[in-house]
């Protein structure tokens, strides 16, 4: 299947998702400024009349379809809320009572929308709401720092009005976990999607302000919903987007099941090329690959959108790229065999990475994938890479420091030490990939273990009884063959 996915390059400097139903609460929410003119309609660049009523999102401005709002240029910028003493009371409460809850309970937690007035600039929207945010990256805050932990934040424009905005955003998100210490992750990672064509949100740097004192540096984002799709599916943005296949981000009353059954239902390459547009998804997991990225699809297996174009068949997306570049605080992840570098991974590799894996005959799947590969490292800019690392860390560098929420334990010289991480890795990780090109296309590389099988091949390079064809072993916890199971065939 093919995609008419926009692949037009955007711009460098533009860097999600939507989460479940929350809960309201009471609150006598005024009339928004959202983005609007005083007539409620909106303008080419989103200026907002001081206190005007929300009108619907408009037309893309000057700047062209693809180009990010104003609130996402390439600075420092600065948001504001105003909150009541008692819901700052109460949402500090629930980040702590919540991020305490067990694993199945804080998946099913609806986290409480609570009303605000939101101010940018001059500009002021009288009935946004705030509602807290985060999966692990929330639990581990409440945790290991407590009362002095990081609340990471979405803020609603268009709870009130449905079709309300603010310079065209419905829903802008704050997100910083603790484990990031560049400040910078997400909006390196999805910048560059974005230079290259990829799907992906908009991102800046940006200092939230509580009731006039600063409460911390984040990366702000735009929201992956409709206004995006109409970016990168022009013309084809009413189909379901699922975030990990699962839960439905648009058409929510009204997901299409039955394709959702028979994406989740391919277990042969021939389904799963029957229901996924393969080489775009494949160039998905290959750009996901290139950042290295710790929990996407590609390298993980809950991190992911799925969109449904319709006949060109589902297309895998990146979605929350916060585990990427020095994450993992290596760079040589085997691109197909990624688990091979992680000896703490026991989570099940992904089912439709699985079935590409299987197929490795000639005109298979997992050669294809190998050319998306090739694709992604040719479109894998380094020094830009790096160029924009240099800026934005200068950029933020005064702002980390002065945050008084970032990690309890965070240091000055840990800011610095990952800036200098990943910023080498921009390189390693593109000479790492080469260098795996090579090894594989010219079928000749090193046998470090010797059992037989180059290193390019052998998912465990380090250990003789771990190659492809080797008898599992049951009961050890190893992918004794590099397929990818561990344990297949034991009792």
């Amino acid at each position: 299947m093919g995609s008419a996915l926009a692949l037009a390059a955007l711009a460098a400097a533009c860097g999600g998702s939507s989460g479940p139903m929350k809960e309201l609460r009471p609150g006598q929410p005024g009339t928004a400024g959202a983005g609007a003119t005083d007539s409620g309609t909106a303008g080419s660049g989103g200026t907002a009349g001081a206190t005007g009523t929300a009108g619907a999102t408009g037309t893309a401005g000057a700047a062209g379809s693809l180009a990010c709002s104003d609130l996402f240029t390439p600075t420092l910028q600065t948001f504001s809320i105003d909150i009541s003493a008692s819901d700052w009371a109460a949402i500090q409460s629930e980040f702590l009572t919540a991020g305490a809850l067990m694993d199945n309970a804080f998946v099913q937690y609806q986290p409480v929308l609570y009303p605000i007035v939101f101010h940018y600039g001059s500009e002021t929207v009288s009935d946004a709401f705030i509602h807290l945010r985060g999966d692990s990256s929330w639990r581990e805050a409440a945790e290991f720092d407590g009362a002095a932990g990081k609340m990471q934040f979405g803020i609603v424009f268009d709870q009130t009005n449905p079709n309300g905005s603010f310079h065209g955003i419905s829903k802008l998100k704050f997100d910083m976990p603790r484990t990031d210490p560049t400040f910078l992750r997400d909006r390196l990672s999805y910048s560059w999607l974005r230079s290259i064509g990829r799907p992906g949100v908009c991102t800046t740097s940006g200092q939230l302000m509580v009731n006039g004192s600063l409460y911390g540096l984040y990366v702000a984002e735009d929201h992956f919903g409709k206004r995006l799709l109409s970016q990168f599916f022009p013309g084809n943005a009413d189909g379901d987007l699922l975030d990990g296949g699962w839960t439905a981000v648009t058409n929510q009353l009204n997901p299409n099941t039955a394709r959702q059954k028979q994406f989740w239902a391919a277990t042969t390459p021939a389904a799963m090329r029957a229901i996924i547009d393969v080489p775009n998804s494949f160039l998905s997991w290959a750009a996901e690959m290139m950042l290295d990225d710790a929990d996407g699809y590609w390298g993980g297996d809950h991190n992911f959108y799925i969109y449904d174009q319709g006949a060109a068949g589902y297309l895998f997306l990146s979605h929350d790229l916060d585990s990427t570049l020095d994450y993992l605080g290596r760079f040589d992840s085997d691109p197909i065999t990624w688990w091979s570098v992680r000896e703490d991974w026991t989570l099940p590799i992904p089912q439709h990475y699985l079935i590409m894996l299987g197929d490795d005959g000639d005109g298979g799947l997992k050669s294809e994938y190998v050319e998306a590969v090739r694709a992604m490292v040719k479109q894998y800019d380094g020094a830009k890479l790096q160029s924009w690392i240099d800026d934005w860390s200068a950029q933020i560098r005064d702002a980390v420091a002065a945050d008084p929420h970032k990690p309890t334990d965070m240091t000055m010289q840990d800011f610095d030490d990952a800036i200098a991480l990943a910023r080498r890795g921009f390189t390693d990780r593109a000479d790492y990939v080469n260098s795996w090109l090579a090894c594989h296309d010219s079928g000749s590389g090193a046998d470090q273990d010797g059992d037989g099988v180059i290193w390019c091949n052998d998912c465990r390079d380090d250990m003789a009884s771990v190659h492809p064809g080797a008898a599992e072993v049951c009961g050890n916890l190893i992918d004794d063959n590099c397929n990818g199971v561990v344990d297949e065939g034991c009792p």
